[in-house]
């Protein structure tokens, strides 16, 4: 999420009517009489902490223990709502413990139990007492629209044969190649061909055997077939906009997830039913025929901020423990460095442990293979690393990026994980550097970039600095192409197609298409970790819509299959591209050192071509040498590049194979990349 979509996110979630839910509270009219919090307390840094992995619900067959940190409350009861069709209801007092922990046990079977915390506080100022009836924030399952929480036995979500399915091998982070996609836009455009009740589902994700009208593959079929590594999903954490027993054809609601309210809860809008398991037990279907297929799972997962505060409707933490989850300015209001009203205090202790409780969980229990951390910056750099740490520890091979945007004004800049302090720890930040070189700024869409005109914004040395995964758009050093996520453009600001259009006005459809296929070969030719937004590899357009993240218009976030096949050309040649990237190391090299050695630029006098040499089998490459070249001009190019060599990229193809040969001069078609190697290297 970009500062610029936060700014317009936060007026736009906050004054959209919530849901009108059927009241599950009638009869509690006792407690929910405030309408303030407590005046705001200083000693957050004296509040007591909680080490024990076992806060929330903890369900055995003959008894669950329930364990809420609340260290400021006067008294906490359980409001539990039995599973009999007459819903009955009973308080349980909750006992204080010196860690600042509430605990009750209730004997019996209690799964599918639905619960609400009933916590009382007293103001600071008035010596008044206030209630409040809550949420459990380590929630592991809840009703439709964020209502309450639910015990659950979640071995009765596992699919068959959960116990055997693993995490997918990775080697180093330059060896992903990631594909962002949303739930509902995946499969909900009759062009998907996924069932009618599975299209905007889980289960439209990971629905086989489906294919658009013209008979090509859709949906997990296309992934396999395109050749990406792990599937990047927007949050799909619960969130309360929009109704979720609602047909998601309706298009009467429609939200990106970036405000949630359960953390550790699947969104119930992508499940088949919402008030029961569905979504934990078609979520866990869904990595697991992933996984399946060699494919990994990443979530995009929102700790920068919650989706509301206070009393409001979808807030949890602050009538828990009043204020502490959040950062504060120095007149006492809310941070919100993200633009969303409010920023989490990730540097507190039981913070940070709820962000680590959180990452275990989704990992141990649902085998997420990796996370993308929206707003990274405004996240400190110690638990960040401590979420790496911890990550890594479950699973070896885990990846974890995210937006390292400088935002933070309350705490010290070397504090946050920033790109600048990215640096050395294995953690990956979104290069906007070679984002916007290659396309152009994405806060001016008819500003154009290379592609469109042949000039790198910040000039041919930043350029390669860009390719090389070295520096970003403000010139910050990057220590390994492993902390560069290289992309073009993703769910924020304009789809690439659309940008492209918008800044390209006078030219040929098909002079915006090649700019559109220098573009992704840019990306999938650097070194780093490349990105991809979901439907960019057939031209996929939003109709111009910047910033789609609450459009509901059926024709500009769904995304239609029929692409595939009118931009078919185009398809074929990123997946091809794709397939040179996972066939050949070269491009996927670790180190900053090794980068250096093998990584050789072809000067060039022709300021619209820039061209370089991956020599020496770089990275144990079985191609000796590898020459990459980028011709951005409206006409062919002749490079003198001593020796034969095997074309295996132009402007109308792409793969390994070998197109045609050529000797001492290689040729290079306008606005293309043409990639070769050493006729004496060819092992085809």
């Amino acid at each position: 999420m970009t500062l610029a979509f936060a700014l317009v996110w936060i007026s736009a979630c906050y004054s959209q009517s919530p849901p009108s839910p059927v009241n599950r509270n009638a009869g509690l009219s006792s407690v929910l009489t405030a309408k303030t919090l407590p005046s705001r307390r200083q000693d957050f840094d004296r509040q007591p902490v909680y080490l024990a992995n076992d806060l929330g619900a903890n369900y055995t067959p003959k008894a669950t223990t329930f364990k809420v940190w609340a260290p400021t409350a006067e008294s906490v009861t359980l409001n539990l709502f039995g599973t009999n069709a007459a819903n009955t209801h009973k308080r349980v007092s909750m006992a204080p413990s010196s860690d600042g922990v509430w605990i009750a046990v209730v004997q019996g079977d209690q799964h599918l139990a639905e619960y609400l915390y009933e916590i009382t506080h007293e103001d600071e100022a008035s010596n008044e007492l206030l209630s409040y009836l809550v949420a459990d924030p380590y929630s592991k399952a809840c009703t439709a629209n964020s209502q309450r929480s639910m015990v659950v036995d979640l071995r009765q979500t596992d699919p068959a044969d959960w116990n055997q399915d693993s995490f997918v091998q990775l080697k180093c982070n330059t060896d992903a190649i990631l594909y962002e996609l949303h739930v509902r836009d995946f499969s909900i455009h009759p062009t998907s061909g996924v069932s009618q009740a599975s299209r905007g589902k889980y289960s439209g994700v990971y629905e086989s055997g489906t294919h658009n009208l013209d008979g090509l593959s859709t949906g997990i079929d296309h992934l396999s077939e395109l050749g990406i590594t792990h599937v990047h999903l927007l949050p799909i954490q619960d969130y309360p906009f929009g109704q979720e027993k609602e047909n998601p054809a309706s298009y009467s609601w429609y939200d990106w997830g970036y405000g949630t309210t359960f953390f550790q809860t699947p969104e119930g809008s992508y499940a088949s039913n919402p008030d029961d398991l569905s979504r934990q037990r078609e979520l866990k279907q869904l990595v697991k025929e992933f996984h399946k297929r060699k494919l990994g799972v990443i979530l995009d997962i929102v700790f920068n901020h919650t989706a509301a505060t206070g009393t409001n409707q979808g807030s949890i933490f602050d009538m828990i423990a009043p204020h502490y989850f959040y950062r504060f300015n120095d007149d006492g209001t809310y941070s919100s460095a993200s633009g969303c009203g409010n920023d989490l205090a990730t540097e507190r202790p039981m913070v940070r442990k709820f962000i680590l409780d959180t990452v275990r969980f989704w990992m141990e229990e649902y085998h997420i293979d990796g996370f993308r951390f929206d707003l990274m910056g405004l996240i400190d750099r110690e638990t960040m690393l401590a979420v790496y740490r911890e990550a890594k520890r479950i699973n070896p091979n885990a990846l974890i990026y995210g937006e390292g945007w400088d935002m933070e004004r309350n705490l010290p800049a070397e504090q946050m994980m920033t790109q600048a302090y990215v640096q050395g720890t294995d953690i990956a930040a979104f290069n906007d550097g070679l984002r916007d070189t290659i396309k152009g700024p994405v806060w001016d869409a008819a500003t154009p970039g290379l592609v469109q005109t042949g000039v790198a914004r910040q000039g041919r040395e930043a350029f390669i600095g860009n390719l090389k995964a070295q520096i970003t758009a403000s010139n910050i050093k990057i220590d390994s192409p492993n902390e560069s996520i290289q992309y073009a453009s993703s769910h924020d600001d304009h789809c690439l197609w659309d940008k492209i259009n918008l800044s390209a006005v006078n030219e040929t459809e098909s002079n915006r298409v090649k700019m559109h296929r220098l573009s992704l070969g840019i990306v999938l030719t650097s070194q780093g970790v490349p990105f991809l937004h979901a439907g960019d590899e057939f031209l996929r357009s939003k109709n111009g819509v910047k910033n789609s993240y609450n459009s509901n218009d059926p024709d500009v976030n769904p995304i239609q299959w029929s692409l595939k096949n009118e931009n078919k050309a185009t398809y074929e040649y990123h997946r091809g591209l794709i397939e040179l990237r996972r066939k050949h190391p070269a491009f996927r090299m670790t180190s900053r050192s090794e980068v250096d050695k093998h990584f050789q630029i072809i000067n060039q006098p022709n300021e619209k071509v820039y061209a370089y040499r991956l020599i020496d089998a770089a990275n144990q490459d079985e191609w000796a040498e590898i020459v990459v070249i980028f011709n951005t001009g409206r006409q062919s190019v002749e490079i003198p590049v001593l020796g034969d060599w095997n074309i295996v990229v132009n402007g109308e193809r792409a793969g390994t194979h070998t197109l045609n040969r050529q000797k001492d001069l290689i040729t290079v078609s306008p606005i293309s990349i043409l990639v070769a190697h050493k006729v004496n290297d060819q092992r085809d």
